[in-house]
């Protein structure tokens, strides 16, 4: 190729500039309905001056039914009467010629949520900015459904308390369950449940059965009271629970009778496998006035265990 021709022709020269600002709102306009994100925009009045395709599709308004109306319209019922708070310390607050290393936001984190004509809540994700615009004022926010990422993360959090096994609260959660007991003056016992010789259970019957007397265990545990309490798996065939407002006498009761549950085969199977046969031991303690530790609570509970296994199991000894 030796040569190369090219022509053009000055864009400025074939635009009457009268119609410049009727073209560029045309792209603007255009721009906006193309985004996939959700596009809203209200005046200083807090009413909606833009709503683009993608809102529509969001919160299932059309554009012509929202414009003019509150902002708060797209807002769940608890969430509208501090909505103009959070606009003003928004306001006052927004610095543009910072450098931000995270998309300008209007509370403490940016996920917040909308709601759907239909009355159903959506999580969200929003990036707002301050535009002065002809001497007034506008606020765009670009809005993103993360219901999916919100969905996702119930869920590693509910694994990350969970045990699998059993569906009961772990470890993890009992421990914090605790923390938050000793954080009141409240009174409050727990206790450590251990299930009798369950390592023979395992060695005649299989693995598989033993998993089932630990579900089993689990289900009649959680509803062994109709007081507030949190039953819990603290590992391998040991479970605990934390019991809000009973002292000694209420507590040890509970866990007698849980005790005699179990001892009586008093629940329902949901299992095929076989019905076996399985008694536990359970150490009691009742929080001290001035206890405070986690850790000295619980090896209270686990050397009242010790002495239920000590003296005989199938007992409840409290410490």
């Amino acid at each position: 190729m030796r040569e190369i021709l090219v022509t053009g022709f000055d864009m400025n020269a074939k635009i009457d500039q009268r119609q410049e600002p009727e073209v560029e709102a045309s792209r603007y306009r255009a721009l906006v309905d193309l985004a996939y994100d959700a596009i809203v925009t209200m005046d200083e009045q807090h009413n909606i001056t833009l709503f683009n395709r993608a809102a529509e599709n969001l919160f299932g308004y059309a554009s012509a039914e929202v414009i003019g109306r509150p902002i708060v319209t797209l807002l769940p019922e608890r969430f509208r009467a501090d909505h103009p708070r959070r606009v003003k310390q928004f306001a006052d607050s927004y610095q543009p010629n910072l450098r931000r290393t995270s998309a300008p936001r209007m509370d403490e984190t940016n996920s917040v949520y909308g709601q759907h004509r239909d009355g159903s809540i959506i999580p969200v994700e929003i990036a707002v900015s301050r535009i002065n615009l002809n001497g007034g004022v506008e606020f765009m926010a670009v809005v993103r459904d993360i219901t999916d990422r919100a969905r996702l993360m119930d869920l590693l959090k509910k694994q990350a308390t969970t045990d699998a096994l059993t569906g009961l609260p772990n470890r993890r959660e009992f421990l914090e369950y605790i923390e938050a007991l000793l954080g009141n003056t409240d009174v409050f016992s727990v206790f450590i449940l251990d299930i009798d010789f369950f390592k023979e259970i395992n060695d005649a019957h299989g693995h598989d059965a033993g998993d089932e007397v630990l579900r089993a265990l689990a289900k009649v545990g959680a509803s062994m009271t109709s007081r507030p309490c949190l039953f819990a798996r603290w590992g391998g065939e040991e479970f605990v629970a934390a019991l809000p407002g009973a002292d000694a006498s209420v507590a040890y009761g509970i866990a007698d009778a849980l005790r005699k549950r179990y001892e009586r085969q008093d629940f329902e199977r949901v299992s095929p496998l076989e019905s076996i046969p399985f008694t536990v031991s359970i150490g009691v303690v009742t929080r001290e006035s001035d206890e405070a530790d986690v850790d000295t609570l619980m090896k209270r509970a686990d050397r009242a265990l010790y002495r239920a296994k000590k003296y005989g199991r199938n007992r409840v000894e409290a410490g």
